[in-house]
Order: C-alpha cells, then sequence, then structure tokens
C-alpha cells in the first residue's frame, strides 16, 4: 500500500495543483498536513512582533478554506503548530510514512526546514507549483540571472511556453483520523474590516476564483487596468490578486491562461498585457531571491549601497513613520490604511519607501520587515526584493526618489484619500518640484 504525506505550504489550493495531483493519483492513502507559523523577521535593532491581525485573518481564512475544499477528496487537513522537525517525525510514526510531497518555496527559513527534513531521512518530493516558470524552464541558469528585470522579460517572452494547467481526477479517499500531540485547530474571523477597506476580501482558493472571475469577466475591469491600476480608493482600481497568490490560493498559472482566454474572447489591449507584464516582475523576484538568498535581508542588498544612502537606525523616526505621524498627509494617510486594513495601495508602497529611505534617511530594512508583519499580500521575495529596488540596493540602476506632494497633487488631487485617513479636511497644497 502506497502512502504519504501531502505538505501545504504556500500553495493552499486543489486546483491547478501539480504536487497535489500527483500525490493524490500515485498514492492508496494521503495524509495532509499544515504547519502554521505567525512569526516575522525582524532586522538587528527591531522588534517587530507577530503577524499583524490582518494578514493573520486572511491567512486562517486561507487554511479553513482549504480545509473544506479538501473534503471533496476524502481528505483532512491537519494543522500543526511547533517545530517543523518534530512534527513530521510523529506523523511519520504514526501514519508510517516518509514520503513527502509539497511546492518548493524560495525563502531561507522555508529551505532551511527542506533542509532539516532531508536530513533527518524525509523523501521529499517537491515541484515549482508557486512558480510561473518552472526551474528547468528558466532561459538561464539562477547564477546567470540579469539584474535588470527588461533583459528577463524580453527573453522570457520570447522562450518560455507556460504549462498547462493540471486537474485532479476525481479519486476519493476514505478520511482516517488520527490523534497528533502538536495538532492545533484553525480559527477563522473575529476581526472587524474598517468601513473604508480597499481590501474586503475573505481568504481562500473559493474567493480567489470569484476575484478572478468578476475581475475580467463579470466586470470587465481588466480592460482598463492599465489606467486604473495607481488609484487609491475602493477594490476595482486594481485586481488585488496579490493577496491570494501570496499564499497560493490561486496558482499565477491559472491567473495567465484566464488573460490568454479574456484576450482571445473579449479583447487584448496594453492593459491584458500590463497585467500578465507585473507577474512577470513577480516571477522575476522570486529567481532573484534564490539568486541572492540571504542577502536581499542585509542593508546593502544584492548590489551595495552604490548611492550612498546612510540608511540610520533611528526608532524615534521609525516610529513616526510607521505609525502614520510625520506630519506628511499622503505618507501619513498611507501608513494609517495599513495599520488598520493590512492593505496599501502600489502607489502608496512606492511612496511611504521612499520616503522612509530618502526623506527620514532610515534603515529600508526596517520599513520591509515592518511591511512583512502587516501585508495581507506579504509576499517574501516581493516584498524585500521591492524594498531593496526602491532602497538603490536591489535590481535597479537609477536612484529612485518620489515627491510625495507632487505625487498626492497627482494621484489625489481631490485630497479624498488623505481625507478618509487622516479624517481631516485637505486643502489645495502647494506643489514642489
Amino acid at each position: 500500500m502506497k502512502k504519504a504525506i501531502y505538505w501545504f505550504r504556500k500553495n493552499l489550493r486543489v486546483s491547478d495543483n501539480p504536487s497535489l495531483k500527483d500525490a493524490i493519483e500515485q498514492n492508496d492513502e494521503v495524509i495532509c498536513i499544515y504547519v502554521r507559523d505567525y512569526s516575522t523577521y525582524s532586522p538587528n535593532g527591531l522588534d517587530i512582533g507577530e503577524m499583524g491581525i490582518f494578514r493573520r485573518k486572511f491567512l486562517d481564512e486561507s487554511i479553513s478554506n482549504l480545509q473544506e475544499n479538501l473534503k471533496s477528496f476524502g481528505l483532512k487537513l491537519n494543522i500543526f503548530e511547533g517545530d517543523i522537525v518534530k512534527i513530521f517525525e510523529e506523523v511519520r510514526s504514526k501514519f508510517n510514512s516518509d514520503k513527502v510531497y509539497g511546492s518548493k518555496e524560495v525563502g531561507w527559513y522555508e529551505q532551511d526546514e527542506e533542509k532539516r527534513l532531508a536530513s533527518n531521512k524525509f523523501d521529499l518530493i517537491l515541484y515549482d507549483d508557486q512558480f510561473l516558470i518552472e526551474t528547468d524552464k528558466l532561459p538561464y541558469t539562477i547564477g546567470d540571472l540579469p539584474l535588470v528585470f527588461t533583459h528577463f522579460r524580453k527573453k522570457v517572452e520570447k522562450l518560455v511556453q507556460i504549462r498547462d494547467e493540471v486537474k485532479i481526477s476525481n479519486k476519493k479517499f476514505e478520511i482516517k483520523n488520527y490523534n497528533f500531540e502538536y495538532e492545533t485547530s484553525n480559527e477563522s474571523g473575529g476581526i472587524e474590516i474598517n468601513k473604508n477597506s480597499n481590501f474586503p476580501f475573505v481568504g481562500g482558493e473559493t474567493s480567489a476564483l470569484k476575484r478572478l472571475d468578476s475581475y475580467l469577466w463579470r466586470d470587465n475591469r481588466i480592460k482598463k487596468y492599465k489606467e486604473t491600476r495607481n488609484g487609491l480608493i475602493g477594490t476595482e482600481y486594481s485586481s488585488k490578486f496579490s493577496s491570494f497568490l501570496s499564499l497560493g490560493c490561486i496558482s499565477p498559472v491559472t491567473i495567465y491562461h484566464e488573460i490568454k482566454r479574456y484576450e482571445k474572447k473579449i479583447i487584448k489591449n496594453s492593459s491584458t498585457y500590463w497585467l500578465i507584464f507585473e507577474i512577470l516582475w513577480r516571477e522575476f523576484f522570486r529567481y532573484v531571491y534564490l539568486k541572492g538568498g540571504k542577502n536581499i535581508f542585509l542593508k546593502d542588498g544584492i548590489n551595495g549601497n552604490i548611492f550612498n544612502k546612510n540608511f540610520k537606525n533611528d526608532l524615534d523616526l521609525f516610529n513616526k513613520w510607521k505609525d502614520g505621524h510625520t506630519g506628511q498627509d499622503f505618507i501619513d494617510a498611507n501608513m494609517i490604511e495599513l495599520n488598520k486594513t493590512g492593505f496599501m495601495s502600489n502607489r502608496g508602497r512606492q511612496n511611504v519607501a521612499s520616503y522612509l529611505v530618502n526623506d527620514l534617511d532610515l534603515n529600508w530594512t526596517w520599513g520591509a520587515s515592518y511591511f512583512e508583519k502587516h501585508l495581507i499580500d506579504y509576499d517574501v521575495a516581493s516584498n524585500w526584493c521591492n524594498w531593496m529596488y526602491i532602497s538603490g540596493v536591489g535590481n535597479n540602476v537609477k536612484n529612485w526618489v518620489f515627491n510625495p506632494v507632487r505625487q498626492s497633487d497627482m494621484y489625489d488631487k481631490s485630497g479624498n484619500y488623505r481625507e478618509i485617513w487622516l479624517n481631516k479636511k485637505i486643502g489645495q497644497q502647494n506643489i514642489e518640484f
């Protein structure tokens, strides 16, 4: 009798999940496990604490939804907390299998987990479930990955064919219950969503697929994505796919092929291309992380401090930034939105990051760590590589500096966004150039 452990990580879905498909089809009994961890990374000089309440809420909702969706295959999701090796040792002892299917991850912590399990004689069968482009199809070795995204994009667009989506057979197992010492329950809900939140969505695969359908087909929003993507207010100015992608509630391959179907049936334009363009940025940063490793967490990043910035560790200034008390309205409004909802627009993220680095002259890794704590759509590669980019220590050759007064006049000319989060009337500000 063939038995296997299926290890869910950041691929909390059943659709287009190649490793889950093979685990189900190649074995007579499968036990599904998820090891929950609310910890976050704290750079030197900063104690960032555990995962923020909104990010945690979205994770718990996604786990709950996965539990429900697995039932159609006769599978139970066993949730654990604790040391990864001790958990797997207990599962191996009671389930009598050391064969583990799962997805590869790019984080150093996740890679360390894989090494620890392998050294304890677990047979790991890991897939590129979370990639748009599998590692063996990349037109570079990891070591030869270019510094500049444009070079990566052009070569990928020319040479790489995206794999087809996969579907799991109708095979159904008989649910068996095991008494595990490290097993825990999962609770979701209980956190009130701010009435002004631009991300009121529930976590999970079911919600992800509904969002994909509504953004493309029902509401046709993708048609004007390029024109609206720099918005600040509402749910529809951007796709909001990133949060679902960050936990693997939906695969980038599914989104890619759905956009291609939309282009064939409805319209192909600069907006449909631009959403694929953004997914390629996400993919690029995953490989940047694989190449750069732990360097992406260091102040000098992967490219060195070529613009000679100071990156000071000033806790008082940092606290003003994180609490939305800098006195700069556009920056403060964005930080308050993050603190009250767990979300911030892409335009806002670029501005608050630039302000921390260029105006306050602070350590960018502190800002990246704060985002890690709070952002519902936190993704280790996208977050840290984007912060490196803005800070001038990553995949860039230009020193990016955003003027928040000019930016607010361009993207919040009416002041409506700032009024929502600052709870005060915004008058016309003088524009600085």
